[in-house]
């Protein structure tokens, strides 16, 4: 009788013990989406860097795909320049080391001296390596005009 309670208590634990860990790290995971969004606003080369993985890939609004480099080169140059954004409806999953981010965001951009207010839904991938999250892969879409 008491290594079944044993069993079940250990089972117990195991099953608790996710949900607070999940809960710092869906926090961390906005945390991050956060960051990104100040480290292009500001054009900081080294955090988007360390950010995004060496594969990362993002499909734009226009069809166009961005590599790693090409993305952060956008942001340095100041062809996009990011003055603000407001990021809302944050949704994060978890697939084990995989997790994705959806979320809607209200941008105002320079794009190449010109202009824009945008209003994106967006689907990042972040994968954990080495002990941190790294952004390998980004997907956005305009919303609708309301």
């Amino acid at each position: 009788m008491k290594s079944t309670w044993i069993v079940l208590s250990l089972c117990m634990a195991a099953y608790a013990i996710p949900a607070p860990a999940q809960l710092s790290t869906e926090a961390e995971l906005n945390r991050l989406e956060d960051l990104r969004y100040e480290a292009m606003k500001n054009a900081d080369a080294k955090t988007m860097g360390e950010l995004f993985a060496d594969e990362f890939a993002y499909q734009t609004l226009s069809g166009a795909t961005h590599t790693r480099s090409s993305y952060i080169a956008q942001f340095v140059s100041g062809d996009v320049k990011i003055n603000s954004f407001r990021r809302e409806n944050s949704r994060v999953k978890f697939y084990g080391d995989t997790a994705t981010v959806m979320a809607t965001t209200n941008l105002d951009v320079v794009f190449k001296g010109e202009p824009r207010q945008l209003s994106l839904f967006y689907l990042n991938v972040w994968v954990k390596r080495d002990g941190r999250w790294q952004l390998v892969a980004r997907q956005s879409t305009a919303l609708p005009k309301k």
